[in-house]
């Protein structure tokens, strides 16, 4: 089957066209060709498990004390996941059994207890919350499956389990909370045949814990390491959790970089090592702009060192490279590495698993340490490990001193993926493996001091801190959220913008966001395939937290300017992907329940509406920031809008400006001293520095390309009824708040909100009132008296200026200088016809608000 694919890699991405691009530019970029690497790892004993028509993902191994080999995973079939459990059998994986019920199943692992084996999995209960299941399979037989843990109104996953010297099976797991999750763990006994009580290891009664590992020392307990967000930022800890269920928790490293996501292995000499992802300074706060250098993994190093368990004492040893020792040929150029893995062997070598970034996809690497020597092994690129970035390699240690590896793969060569399969191997450990060469003045890698800022950054609100308004005999509360958000998937910057994970641990722990939807791009340079969509709805599914989270499902659709760029936003699972290109549409599993017409056109908008229309589920439309070449011009749609599902567009974005209008304010939160706005790219000298204001969006191009059709006056102006909303779209980071005004706090009640047109876009979470009588921002009213207007504001910062807009006019300004503002007013002198009112805020730190408008036609 032929997928069309859009060539010209534009606009939102890294890759912009000669008209995107001010006439100072360089012009259209190339993707730089994927290189093989020079140096393999060696492997015996491989074993692949792989269906031409299903995609086997996210394994998990180990070895039995009788040298048995197993191993689990999930299998999709298109419809749903099956946990799946594969053993050895004449030299591949031979599937065992099928172990769960079909659903969304999420990240397992297995370990072995001496007479089976127990598997362990995350998957979505019937009120869509992950739950953490188990099953043991012993006797060529499964037992009844278990519900090992769950949690009023948090998932229950991102699982890790092993097995002590003596047999005794330990599993942990994060309790997925928003700003409060905690990691757990329970241990089986054996003679008693019962699970332990679930131990609360982490103690810190600040910030969000996260993806625990663990390892053993000894029978007497676990050690458990993980990362916490206290203080606003990832930083390490490690727990000793003994089988009464005391415990002992306390920071292993603590720097003002982001360390997290870690590994740990005992050596057996009195010491655990442990490796972890380490980033860059400030990672997830205030950041604007697209520039890779700031994305979520942006600057990601290797962190590797020894605990010391008698004394208490953590050592980093330095990782070559700058802490990025990729394969040759492709010395990182501030490409991450990512999601390390640790194992040792009896004779003290440290073996080091990671991803890494090869220009196109992500690829497994391996190296090793030696303690004694000092000395770092060449790094080997793991063979037929192409895939995404949020995939783990694992080493495992097998009795007899073999140090094993199992991964996933899709084989893509491409960014394009491909159908997922297992792999496990024996590296050769004793095969010529050259050393790097001596580094003497080597260091532990550190991230560079940040510039200062712009404007000094306003602390942020407590992340339980709620807004509720009360008006016409119903209660909303302020929901905050960003559904503009790319991951690895996309094809722009694969590299730097991070994997679902990272956007849900930023959202969670830093931003302090009530919902979030990742929308990667459909057909830009790749397909958005149906398996990856799954993956994308499987890692949503993870983080939903009803009451307190709603994780949305989302895409974006980049038809490129004059019409538009949109986020799809789905409450449920299982939405269609309207591709841009015909052919693609037409040949995906969706053209058959939801057919489009043939021809060699775009879809355009109007036949999105209509595909949506037949699909007829909850589900909100959101325009991109109009004034750009992703964006909209307006007066191209003399049919108007369908307001069916699509209601509101971004005025601001972190990764941009404001497209309010020309001339308008530009909140300057965020920028560095030094920093430019970035209204299509990072500006040059064709518009002015912050904190100055943008008169002309088409400045600095050699052709006029018409975006100043694009801003969200022109939308008013032309007549279509569209509320406001902030995003991030790629890199930037708490920068961006869309505010929705919610009856339910539901998904359903978040699409809801959209609908009916009650948001608000901020760039921090500033609270904003708009009324008249008992009608809503968002409304359309009709009225035979002067407008009265009742507005109230509590910002963050003291608010310099509001201004209520009327018609696209600043009509009414006040200076309240005072964070609270509250004020009924009445327009003495109203239009004849339709009055359309909005708020903009601006406070004294450089952030700014606007609400949605309120149509109100004076007879």
């Amino acid at each position: 089957m032929r997928l069309v694919i859009t060539t010209l890699l534009l606009f939102s991405c890294a890759f912009l066209s000669a008209q995107e691009t001010p006439k100072k530019g360089k012009g259209k970029a190339k993707a730089a060709a994927a290189r093989q690497p020079q140096f393999q790892v060696p492997l015996s004993q491989h074993l692949i498990s792989r269906d031409a028509a299903l995609h086997r993902d996210f394994p998990d191994f180990v070895i039995a004390k009788n040298l048995s080999l197993w191993a689990t995973y999930i299998e999709h079939d298109g419809k749903a996941d099956t946990l799946h459990l594969a053993t050895r059998e004449a030299g591949a994986w031979k599937p065992v059994a099928a172990l769960s019920k079909p659903g969304v199943i999420h990240q397992p692992a297995i370990v072995a207890d001496g007479a089976g084996v127990w598997c362990f999995w995350g998957q979505v209960n019937e009120k869509d919350v992950m739950t953490l299941r188990a099953r043991r399979f012993a006797d060529g037989k499964g037992e009844d499956e278990i519900e090992l843990a769950s949690a009023a109104g948090a998932g229950s996953t991102f699982v890790d389990a092993s097995s002590d010297a003596s047999g005794r099976v330990w599993v942990t797991w994060q309790e997925v909370r928003p700003g409060a999750s905690q990691i757990w763990a329970r241990h089986w006994s054996a003679e008693k045949k019962m699970w332990s009580e679930a131990i609360r290891v982490s103690t810190n009664q600040e910030g969000g814990n996260w993806e625990p590992r663990l390892a053993f020392s000894d029978t007497e307990g676990a050690w458990i390491v993980y990362d916490s967000s206290a203080g606003s930022e990832f930083n390490l800890r490690l727990a000793r959790v003994m089988l009464d269920g005391r415990v002992e928790d306390k920071v292993l490293v603590q720097t003002p970089d982001y360390e997290a996501r870690a590994s740990i292995a005992a050596d057996g000499n009195g010491g655990l090592w442990i490796a972890a992802e380490r980033g860059r300074q400030q990672w997830g706060l205030d950041s604007r702009g697209h520039e890779n250098d700031i994305g979520l993994n942006a600057q990601k190093r290797l962190l590797l060192g020894r605990y010391d368990i008698a004394s208490g004492q953590f050592t980093e040893v330095p990782v070559p490279h700058n802490g990025r020792p990729t394969p040759a040929p492709d010395p990182s150029p501030g490409f991450a590495v990512n999601v390390p893995s640790v194992a040792l062997r009896e004779d003290g070598q440290v073996w080091l698993s990671y991803r890494y970034f090869a220009n196109a996809f992500w690829r497994a690497a391996v190296t090793r340490y030696d303690p004694k020597t000092k000395r770092w092994a060449e790094p080997a690129a793991l063979p037929d490990s192409t895939m995404g970035q949020d995939r783990h390699q694992e080493l495992h240690v097998g009795p007899k001193g073999g140090v094993w590896i199992t991964w996933a793969t899709d084989k893509r060569t491409t960014k394009a993926s491909g159908i997922a399969e297992i792999h496990s191997a024996l590296i050769q450990h004793d095969a010529a493996w050259p050393l790097m060469p001596e580094e003497p003045e080597a260091a532990i890698a550190r991230a560079a001091e940040p510039e200062p800022y712009f404007n000094e950054p306003t602390p942020p609100r407590p992340l339980t801190e709620h807004h509720t308004w009360k008006i016409g005999g119903k209660t909303y509360r302020l929901v905050w959220g960003d559904l503009h958000r790319h991951t690895d998937i996309s094809n722009c910057r694969t590299g730097f913008d991070g994997c679902i994970v990272e956007h849900y641990r930023y959202a969670y722990d830093l931003a302090g966001l009530d919902f979030l939807g990742t929308s990667d791009h459909t057909d830009i340079g790749k397909i958005y395939s149906p398996y990856e969509w799954w993956h994308t709805q499987r890692q949503v599914d993870a983080f939903h937290a009803p009451g307190s989270f709603a994780s949305l499902y989302a895409y974006e659709r980049e038809q490129t300017f004059p019409w538009g760029h949109r986020n799809i936003v789905f409450a449920k699972r299982g939405g269609p992907i309207v591709y841009i290109q015909r052919q693609n549409y037409r040949q995906s599993q969706w053209q058959e329940s939801l057919p489009i017409a043939p021809g060699i056109g775009e879809i355009l908008p109007t036949e999105l509406w209509d595909v949506l229309k037949r699909y007829n589920q909850s589900v909100a439309l959101i325009s991109h920031t109009g004034a750009t070449g992703m964006g909209t011009d307006w007066t191209k749609y003399a049919q108007g809008i369908d307001n069916t599902y699509e209601n509101t567009v971004e005025i601001f974005q972190g990764a941009r400006v404001s497209y309010e209008g020309l001339g308008a304010p530009q909140p300057s939160v965020g920028l560095r001293k030094t920093e430019n706005y970035t209204p299509h790219k990072l500006a040059g000298d064709e518009h002015p520095k912050p904190p100055g204001v943008i008169t002309d969006f088409d400045a600095g191009f050699p052709k006029q390309p018409g975006y100043n059709n694009g801003v969200y006056q022109k939308a008013l102006e032309t007549g279509h009824k569209l509320s406001v909303f902030a995003s991030s779209d790629h890199i930037a980071t708490h920068t961006s708040f869309g505010g929705v005004y919610v009856e339910d706090f539901t998904r359903e009640g978040i699409i809801a909100g959209f609908k009916a047109r009650r948001t608000c876009a901020a760039t921090d979470k500033i609270f904003v009132e708009l009324s008249s009588g008992d009608h809503l921002m968002g409304e359309v009213i009709e009225t035979s008296d002067k407008p009265a207007l009742s507005f109230k504001i509590e910002g963050t910062a003291p608010v310099k200026r509001l201004t209520l807009v009327r018609n696209e006019q600043d009509h009414h300004v006040i200076e309240p200088n005072a964070k609270s503002v509250s004020q009924t007013w009445t327009d003495s002198a109203p239009l004849k016809g339709e009055n359309r009112y909005y708020l903009r805020i601006e406070q004294t730190d450089g952030n700014m608000a606007w609400s949605s408008p309120l149509w109100i036609t004076v007879k």
